[in-house]
């Protein structure tokens, strides 16, 4: 196994590629012994092993409580299924003609979910499977398949019932307003806490129920309950997938690529996180949670955790927790949160930005072809956060070096990397309020083009074309582009093995889905 930094193409377009990198590129896609994949965590990419790879996947596969190897795929026969309830929405006036046609599958474009692993580099290599080969994430992917648009309109639903719960964490930022500066007793243990393999360890039964009592609790006369249940219950038990030229279901859990994963696991944890807070003879205080990861204050003794671990992992069945436990500093998504001594002697808590290990910062390089705003907006943007976590100028310096430092790597100017974090610190109020809008604001239309020395001036000339037209003097225009492919495009790929072509014609499928709609 190699790990890589993600390289970018310097070039202006693919097609000013050097013979040897053009060579390379070529060398590496068609080696049959290597696949190369993004690391799960961090700006790397991996090269390994072929034979390696599929090790670790079937390793996963193998798992008769998760997994089973299919005689043949299932998903034609879903969208039948999926078919027969949008007629039924249709019919009862849930859906119109329009978002029927949209969210029924297409036949012509039928195609299988294909399994591919993320492996995670940074776990400690003593717990590999295999000296050279990291575990990997499991991850189904579900794009343009027969219940990839019925996943949006599930998450449609779902996802505004999913953060109706006291732990429910929206992002960093949330999680410090909700912490920061809050006063606590010195003695008190900071604690984190990791759901094991959260999304594969979602029972399907269980996944149904907690969704139905949470339609219970909200009810909505415009919402297709059982409707949304029926294709919950679908998209779940279906779960057919290829690998290798192998087909497989997934029978417990929720496969990571489903729209709705995670929105069910919102609401699969509601109960948990209910329990986990009134449940215990002692109560953790400001208790959230943003998916499978868990912070909280513990006012009682490290035994007593124990125990308190222990009461957790027997809630809901397999789902398991692990707790962290620091006296004075612990990481929790990206910030570090530590304990604060005022002089008046309260002990409060405050934040600052936390880099996991195997974070390399890779910014795009600046010898990249982009535009130079596009260079000085990721520099500020990175330097707003920063301020924005950090409760102390000395804590925004240091997160602001440790980037410096990688970026004045990457081509940066040390100037104007020390002149924007100035800016940031003195000029940036985050949460300031924004003044009410009196005055109309015009649409925006923008021209996208792929950046280059072509394409550049041919999006400047189109943008001046567009501004002249009388018809759009209250409107707009802005030059906007999309980036050409980078190495990492090129050279990592989703798919394994020889790609599945159906064996029944799709005008048969087609009919098939007529003759059913008909008959509805």
């Amino acid at each position: 196994m190699y790990k890589y930094e993600s390289v970018y193409i310097t070039h202006k377009c693919k097609h000013n590629l050097t013979p040897t990198q053009f060579n390379t590129i070529k060398q590496l896609r068609n080696n049959k012994n290597i696949i190369i994949k993004p690391a799960d965590k961090g700006g790397a990419v991996v090269v390994m092993d072929v034979s390696l790879y599929k090790t670790e996947v079937l390793r996963q596969l193998t798992n008769i409580n998760y997994y089973q190897l299919l005689p043949a795929p299932l998903y034609p026969s879903t969208a039948l299924q999926i078919t027969s309830v949008l007629h039924n929405l249709l019919s009862q006036g849930y859906i119109t003609s329009k978002q029927f046609a949209y969210l029924k599958p297409n036949t012509q474009s039928l195609g299988s979910r294909y399994f591919y692993i993320l492996p995670k580099i940074h776990k400690p290599p003593s717990s590999w499977p295999h000296p050279n080969m990291p575990p990997g994430r499991p991850i189904v992917s579900d794009c343009e398949t027969e219940s990839s648009r019925i996943c949006e309109f599930i998450d449609h639903y779902l996802q505004p019932l999913s953060t109706l719960h006291p732990s429910y964490l929206k992002d960093t930022y949330d999680f410090i307003n909700r912490i920061r500066d809050q006063e606590i007793d010195p003695c008190w243990l900071l604690i984190t806490a990791d759901v094991e393999a959260l999304y594969t360890n979602m029972r399907i039964d269980l996944t149904l129920e907690y969704i139905r009592n949470l339609f219970l609790e909200y009810p909505d006369p415009n919402r297709p309950d059982e409707g949304i249940l029926e294709l919950l219950a679908l998209t779940l038990h279906n779960n057919d997938f290829e690998f290798d030229s192998n087909f497989y279901i997934q029978t417990c859990g929720i496969a990571m690529g489903r729209r709705y994963a995670p929105s069910a696991a919102n609401i699969y944890l509601r109960s948990f996180d209910h329990q986990a807070t009134n449940g215990f003879h002692i109560h953790p205080t400001l208790y959230c949670r943003f998916l499978d990861d868990i912070f909280g204050i513990w006012p009682g003794t490290r035994p007593q955790l124990n125990k308190f671990q222990t009461y957790l992992n027997s809630l809901i069945p397999g789902i398991k927790v692990t707790f962290t436990i620091r006296d004075y500093i612990i990481e929790f998504l990206d910030t570090h949160i530590y304990k604060h001594f005022t002089p008046q002697g309260k002990c409060v808590l405050k934040t600052k930005p936390y880099f996991k290990s195997t974070d390399t910062h890779q910014l795009l390089h600046r010898h990249s072809f982009h535009p130079t705003t596009t260079f000085q907006g990721i520099i500020k943007s990175q330097f707003i956060r920063f301020k924005r976590i950090s409760s102390s100028f000395h804590d925004y310096q240091q997160a602001c070096s440790t980037l410096t430092h990688s970026l004045r790597h990457r081509g940066y100017n040390p100037s104007l990397l020390r002149k924007i974090q100035r800016q940031v610190w003195h000029h940036y109020a985050p949460n300031q309020p924004q003044p009410e809008d009196t005055v109309h604001t015009p649409e925006v239309i923008p021209v996208v083009t792929y950046y280059d020395n072509f394409h550049s001036r041919l999006n400047r000339r189109w943008a001046r074309l567009i501004r002249a037209n009388p018809i759009f003097h209250q409107t707009r225009i802005i030059s906007s582009y999309k980036r050409h492919k980078n190495l990492k495009d090129y050279l990592v790929q989703g798919h394994f093995g020889p790609k599945h072509h159906l064996q029944e014609d799709p005008n048969i499928i087609e009919d098939r889905l007529n003759c059913l709609v008909n008959a509805l």
